[in-house]
């Protein structure tokens, strides 16, 4: 008995030795949703590079129609790649290579095939690298090359997601300026809407872009307080005013859509200082009519991934069909906009929308500069955007579980407060 006793604990003991020189090799992450994407061409402005790294099977990157073309991916450090996702659209690639690289200029190959079928491909490699991107030499059909998605999955990095921005604190968000030094640059010949002035980071990277839209008889002026924060946050912001004072939420809509376009533009356009800022994500904050612009631009425009209307105002209009991410802020006693006549049923009709929504005392002006708590609007409109638009998951306890809580039942502050948490 004694011998099998010493027998049984020996083999515990090997066990216990295997098991812990052995240890399960620790799951992948998923590394590129939400980076900034870059391309060597898109077919047209519905079809952006960062559609391919958005999480959404229903969005889409695809190429001008000839060899070669490439897709590219910025993970913000260099990381340890163990697994590629290539969700191909109808337009594939027969022949293609998987690279990395640590500057974005040298490239080591990690994968090549000339026998592609397209589909969805789920491809093992090794290799690290910061910038990983998908080489394509022969099309598999007559058009270009399409990615419903473009994953990478890997592990390292010490990085965060948003260009090295720091963990935000509840101190930080509140503070007039964030963590970023930004400049400003006029736009000298706005197309479709009447005047522009961007503000953006100087730190180097690309960031996503947002465009703030004001409302009836509105300028610049009424979302000028948002736009350095939302900059020194890592967005490049372009605050708008309209062809007219007078013009209507479709009409705010559509130069919602077309100051977006021209935004990407001189984020490509060699020569000015937004040349290289934009990563091709859009974003829209608007005020009243130009809240109704902002639900206008979500339903129209694809390249925009998120909204903040505020006050929003569009009579006799269903945004059902809305499923962007998209927070509401509202004004306990407007008389012109009241949550109840506009941005309630809107937001109960968004069944498959995340969705936020927040009352706060004042009338319809309480978003304007000049007006209402800008500390906690400010925090509020920078973690929505940065949760959505970069995919920086640090910016949610801001607005989901204990960590909004004190915001959220301080009836001074918050009137009426609904969300799809957890998002």
């Amino acid at each position: 008995m004694t011998a099998l006793i010493a027998l049984a604990t020996a083999l515990g003991l090997a066990l216990t030795l295997l098991t812990a020189a052995a240890p399960p090799a620790a799951a992948a992450d998923l590394l590129s949703q939400g980076r900034p994407a870059t391309s060597s061409s898109t077919e047209n402005a519905a079809t952006p590079a960062s559609a391919a790294v958005d999480g959404n099977t229903g969005t889409r990157w695809s190429s001008t129609f000839s060899d070669p073309q490439w897709l590219q991916v910025d993970l913000g450090s260099t990381v340890t790649l163990s697994r590629v996702v290539l969700r191909w659209e109808a337009a594939y690639a027969r022949a293609f290579q998987v690279q990395t690289s640590d500057d974005g200029t040298a490239w080591t190959t990690v994968y090549s095939t000339t026998t592609s079928t397209g589909g969805l491909q789920t491809l093992d490699v090794n290799g690290d690298g910061r910038y990983v991107r998908v080489y394509g030499t022969q099309r598999g059909t007559a058009y270009g090359y399409s990615l419903w998605e473009f994953q990478v999955y890997g592990s390292g990095g010490g990085t965060p997601p948003g260009n090295g921005i720091p963990d935000p604190t509840t101190a930080s968000l509140e503070a007039m300026d964030g963590p970023l030094p930004t400049a400003t640059y006029t736009v000298s010949g706005p197309s479709g809407y009447g005047s522009g002035t961007v503000t953006y980071p100087t730190t180097g990277g690309s960031y996503p872009g947002v465009v703030l839209m004001p409302g009836y008889q509105g300028t610049q002026e009424n979302l000028r307080w948002l736009a350095p924060r939302l900059a020194s946050w890592g967005f490049v912001v372009i605050n708008v005013g309209t062809n007219t004072l007078t013009d209507d939420p479709a009409s705010r809509g559509r130069q919602i859509t077309a100051a977006g376009t021209q935004l990407l533009a001189l984020g490509n356009a060699p020569g000015t200082p937004l040349s290289g800022k934009l990563n091709g994500t859009l974003g829209a904050v608007g005020h009243s009519m130009g809240g109704g612009g902002v639900m206008a631009a979500l339903r129209d425009d694809p390249r925009f991934r998120a909204g903040v209307p505020t006050a929003p105002y569009y009579p006799n209009m269903n945004f059902s069909s809305v499923t962007d991410p998209t927070f509401f802020l509202t004004c306990q006693s407007d008389p012109v906009a009241h949550g109840n006549t506009y941005a309630v049923p809107w937001y109960n009709s968004m069944s498959q929308a995340e969705k936020l929504y927040i009352e706060v005392p004042g009338d319809h002006l309480c978003p304007m500069t000049g007006y209402g708590d800008k500390a906690k609007q400010g925090k509020w409109i920078v973690s929505f955007l940065s949760l959505w638009l970069r995919a920086d998951v640090r910016f949610g306890p801001f607005l989901c579980g204990p960590v909004r809580d004190a915001d959220k039942n301080n009836t001074s502050l918050v009137t009426r407060w609904m969300d799809t948490c957890p998002f």
